[in-house]
């Protein structure tokens, strides 16, 4: 199952770049070209005038009031190459700050950058998603939110020919460190809601008081360089924190996966990568010289790698539910969540694929 945060589109033409609302400066757009990631002909064409040694590009406008103040913002769109094999997916801050990102059509690697962060993701029809992130900063500018046509990489200046073009559609700006799945809009900002918030689930009885064993198979939809320092993801909650039996955190440079049983934290290293499927486990209650111990196991497709035992307090504190995503930092896939009322072996963990 895909969980992911609430978000809201404030494109409000995401797919509409004929609209006057998306500003076409020395271009012109041809509404429904060819066919979108989504299987419809509504993906638009961005052609260069013939203007000399200019930029060539549009550009979308949201009020500065619309945005908390240094909030990171992901602007994302799905562009298709054509004549021209480079574009340019540019913010304007609140201050007034230009960034951007180069990306080759061709084969979706980044050139010249001045981005917070950046990325691509292969779609449908020979689209790429795109995505920049900015702190927005702060100040009464409002940001501005731009795709040139670029003749190559650092090559925004140039001398149109009245003819190049590129393929874009879906446009999307967010309040998010990460892109979101896309949201559709013709008209006004939408929301995303329905999938939004955690998945709640009635507390097995007494699984987490004495011994156990958790076992999830989990693949984020970022790397670990993305997520903010220490600011913990919740993977699997016992209470209303994220901070609980399984959390993901990028902490001191490097991806972790914590288990915390309320009194005291264990986890295992593992620089997680964007669209990549992990097994993790966590094992609680079992004795070391007459000492009741826990720790986390990562399996990145080799078996499972085990970080260091802690001495576990007894039990973990609980909450009323059982919540997966809570406190996301971003999209995240888990699939065969798995829990069982013993300790199973480090033997039996690396054999367990998720079939009884």
């Amino acid at each position: 199952m895909l969980i992911e945060n609430e978000a809201t589109n404030l494109i409000t033409f995401s797919e509409e770049f004929d609209n006057a609302a998306w500003a076409k400066i020395r271009s012109t757009v041809s509404a429904d070209a060819v066919v979108a990631p989504d299987g419809t002909t509504t993906a638009d064409k961005l052609v260069e005038d013939g203007t000399a040694d200019s930029t060539h590009y549009a550009r979308f406008r949201v009020a500065h009031a619309t945005f908390t103040d240094n909030a990171n913002v992901t602007f994302s769109v799905y562009l298709k190459l054509s004549e021209r094999t480079w574009a340019v997916v540019a913010i304007s801050t609140k201050a007034g700050t230009f960034k951007r990102a180069y990306f080759n059509l061709a084969t979706g690697a980044v050139g010249n950058e001045t981005v917070d962060s950046y990325g691509s993701k292969e779609s449908e029809d020979g689209f790429r998603r795109y995505w920049i992130t900015m702190d927005i900063g702060s100040g009464a500018t409002d940001p501005l939110f731009d795709v040139f046509l670029a003749s190559g990489d650092n090559g925004v200046t140039y001398s149109g020919d009245g003819t190049s073009d590129i393929y874009l559609w879906g446009a999307q700006v967010e309040e998010s460190p990460v892109p979101t799945s896309y949201i559709a809009t013709s008209g006004a900002a939408v929301t995303r809601a329905t999938e939004s918030g955690e998945i709640a689930m009635t507390l097995p009885p007494g699984l987490f008081d004495s011994e156990g064993t958790a076992i999830v198979y989990w693949m984020p939809s970022y790397g670990y360089g993305y997520q903010t320092a220490w600011a913990p993801s919740g993977i699997v909650a016992l209470r209303d924190n994220a901070i609980s039996l399984l959390r993901n955190v990028n902490g001191a440079g490097a991806g972790r996966i914590y288990a915390n049983d309320s009194t005291v934290d264990t986890y295992s290293s593992v620089n997680y990568a964007a669209d990549t499927w992990y097994k993790l486990c966590v094992k609680w209650g079992y004795l070391v010289g007459g000492v009741k111990k826990f720790r986390v196991g990562v399996d990145s497709g080799s078996g499972v790698s085990w970080g260091t035992e802690q001495t576990f307090d007894g039990s973990y504190t609980l909450g009323t539910y059982l919540r997966l995503g809570y406190g996301l930092f971003g999209p995240m896939h888990m699939r065969q969540l798995s829990l069982f009322p013993t300790v199973l072996t480090d033997a039996e963990i690396n054999e367990w694929t998720g079939t009884p």
